[in-house]
């Protein structure tokens, strides 16, 4: 493994459709992941840096989650590892409370 996979395996690069998600991207997780964000011909990226923390992966997801919800999206993408996912919205608060009560 070279120095530049071990780089990105060490970040998440979010897919965003506007600069406006970028930038709450930029306002939610930057806090806590440290990364940078970048423009490409109508196709904004927000990467994180995941940095020693055992759980901050799933941690780091979650707070996607919540996030892309409250921007009213249905999902992004994100590579991870040279792997592309589709992260969901999460699903809201009383939706969880129903299925948890059933």
């Amino acid at each position: 493994m070279d120095e530049l996979d071990i780089q990105f395996s060490e970040i998440v690069l979010f897919e965003l459709p506007s600069f406006e998600a970028a930038q709450a991207f930029r306002v939610r997780l930057r806090p806590r992941w440290p990364g940078w964000s970048h423009d490409d011909e109508g196709l904004w990226l927000f990467a994180a840096e995941l940095g020693d923390e055992p759980d901050g992966l799933p941690l780091m997801l979650r707070e996607a989650q919540e996030l892309i919800a409250d921007l009213d999206l249905l999902a992004i993408v994100f590579v991870l590892d040279g792997r592309s996912y589709v992260l969901p919205a999460a699903e809201p608060v009383y939706e969880r409370a129903e299925k948890q009560a059933a």
